[in-house]
């Protein structure tokens, strides 16, 4: 089974080209994507990634009926139509802890699926607030990881919001920050793919009710109709 995912950055699809000196070659590194998606569908599936910014919206698509991330999700399903993926996992963060503005981005992700003929399998993965919330979203993978008992984490980390530039605040990436520090761990991308590695997706579900919820029922059901 091939899936290709779609993301912003290294913390979410990992690095397809990090340089090994030690090996004097290319090795893949995991996001925290790769990790929750094997969980789920299990070892024995290829997953390969593409960042968003890849993706170049020409301008005949501007005129397209998707608006807003439909676009670039609709550019993404046609990369994975023409590489003959079984499945693509467009990726983004909501960006607000409201879940009306949740719900818009997963509104123009799938109507930007739908702009797009071809068979390929398409699952928004939109977590609410940022994808740090998902992160916290387990004590147990942190006390696995780091043996940090997640005295400070937030009982529902999609619901934290707050100012991106306080360090103090609320935000997620900030929370996220500040428990590294507590957890003695870095706030990097290998961090992100351990404590996926290590989280329990039916306590993190419960924990994110909304978001993560929805990307693995989602995820749940493409692998049902491919059994």
């Amino acid at each position: 089974m091939k899936i290709l995912i779609c993301g912003e950055g290294q913390h979410e699809i990992g690095n397809p080209t990090f340089w090994s000196d030690r090996r004097c070659e290319y090795i893949p590194t995991d996001g925290w994507m790769q990790p929750f998606i094997r969980q789920t569908l299990g070892n024995d599936v290829e997953i390969n990634v593409i960042k968003r910014s890849e993706l170049q919206i020409l301008s005949r698509y501007r005129a397209n009926r998707a608006s807003g991330h439909g676009v670039k999700a609709m550019l993404a399903k046609q990369r994975a139509s023409s590489g003959e993926y079984n499945a693509l996992i467009y990726m983004v963060d909501a960006d607000s802890n409201n879940r009306a503005d949740w719900q818009e981005i997963v509104n123009q992700i799938e109507a930007g699926f739908q702009s797009s003929s071809g068979e390929t399998a398409c699952i928004a993965c939109v977590p609410m607030s940022a994808s740090e919330s998902w992160m916290m979203a387990d004590p147990s993978a942190w006390k696995s990881f780091a043996n940090y008992d997640g005295s400070d984490l937030p009982p529902r980390p999609e619901t934290i919001w707050g100012n991106r530039d306080d360090p103090a605040g609320g935000h997620p990436h900030r929370f996220f920050r500040r428990v590294c520090d507590e957890a003695g761990v870095a706030d990097c991308t290998d961090t992100r793919a351990e404590l996926a590695r290590d989280t329990n997706l039916v306590t993190a579900r419960a924990n994110c009710p909304i978001s993560l919820e929805h990307f693995l029922y989602l995820l749940e059901s493409f692998q049902t109709s491919n059994e």
